[in-house]
């Protein structure tokens, strides 16, 4: 059996019709790509995979500011794929593979710990009073609904469900998605539609001449040059547009104390994603400790003369 095949197998009998469908599929054919779709899985090394994880953290992303790809999406696309196939081919295919031959835990990529970055102090007063007040709404709503930027940018007026207050998305590793919006921000969003041009939901004010006032959608490089601007005259540090995601998760974990409801809201397909956020809960923490020492302190205080002659 080749890589080829078995990617066809794995597609048919495992992720068909799953949410991760899409991602997985994606994956495979970087596999195929980079390890070489003849290559028969009886002669796959721990090397051939090495070499394919190499070669696919070497590429970029991206046209005018190109990016590496992160090691996540390399350790995803290539070294979790691989193992679930070549796992299956061992156990349910019956290819004589030595599954022990492949150090999976060696081949992974160091990833960087992630980062939860929220508004915090006045930080939300200063970035409210610079930001484009025709990029408000937009800016409201990914900070009340916590969707990827690019989920909520490619919302259209065709996939709005007014009676029923939700909306269809493009959610990762899902495809097309319907998730609930509360009444408010649905009147916020049928009002920004009825404003736009064509299908689109969100959009801006042109600044210049001669097209000066008229609107056109919002697109991501133009909400980032303009996330760029604000931060910047904001005087705010350290602050990324997928940051409005991490302070919506923040206070929904804050408000609500329930990490399933939170995983939920993101559309995590696994809560180890949400358990970044426990760090709110710290809060619960501090509370009980502080009521635990309060009937403490009140003891050494009624015995403080004790303390003081020892």
């Amino acid at each position: 059996m080749t890589l080829g095949e078995a990617c066809l197998r794995y597609h048919e009998e495992v992720i068909k019709g799953k949410p991760s469908e899409i991602d997985e599929l994606n994956a495979m054919k970087h596999c195929g790509r980079l390890i070489g779709d003849e290559k028969r899985l009886v002669t796959l090394t721990n090397d051939d995979i090495s070499i394919a994880v190499r070669k696919r953290a070497g590429e970029t992303k991206g046209k005018k500011t190109p990016q590496l790809i992160a090691p996540a999406t390399v350790n995803r696309q290539i070294i979790e794929i691989m193992r679930k196939i070549l796992t299956r081919a061992k156990r349910v295919w019956h290819v004589r593979l030595d599954l022990d031959a492949f150090d999976w835990t060696g081949l992974k990529l160091k990833e960087p710990k992630e980062r939860v970055r929220e508004f915090v102090g006045d930080e939300a007063d200063r970035f409210w009073g610079a930001l484009r007040e025709d990029y408000g709404a937009f800016v409201w709503f990914l900070g009340s609904r916590g969707l990827r930027v690019n989920a909520a940018i490619g919302m259209t007026t065709d996939h709005l469900d007014e009676p029923r207050n939700r909306i269809k998305i493009w959610i990762k590793g899902e495809g097309f998605t319907w998730v609930p919006v509360t009444r408010e921000q649905m009147k916020v969003i049928a009002a920004e539609a009825a404003k736009a041009p064509g299908k689109a939901v969100w959009s801006y004010q042109m600044q210049r001449y001669p097209n000066r006032g008229k609107r056109r959608p919002i697109t991501y490089s133009g909400f980032r040059r303009t996330m760029t601007t604000t931060l910047r005259t904001a005087q705010i540090v350290d602050f990324r547009i997928h940051d409005i995601r991490h302070d919506f998760a923040s206070k929904l974990l804050r408000a609500t104390r329930d990490l399933a409801l939170v995983q939920k809201a993101l559309r995590h397909a696994d809560i180890s994603s949400t358990i970044r956020y426990a760090h709110v809960l710290d809060e619960d923490v501090r509370d009980g400790l502080e009521a635990l020492e309060a009937p403490a302190h009140a003891r050494i205080g009624h015995n403080s003369g004790k303390f003081q002659k020892q």
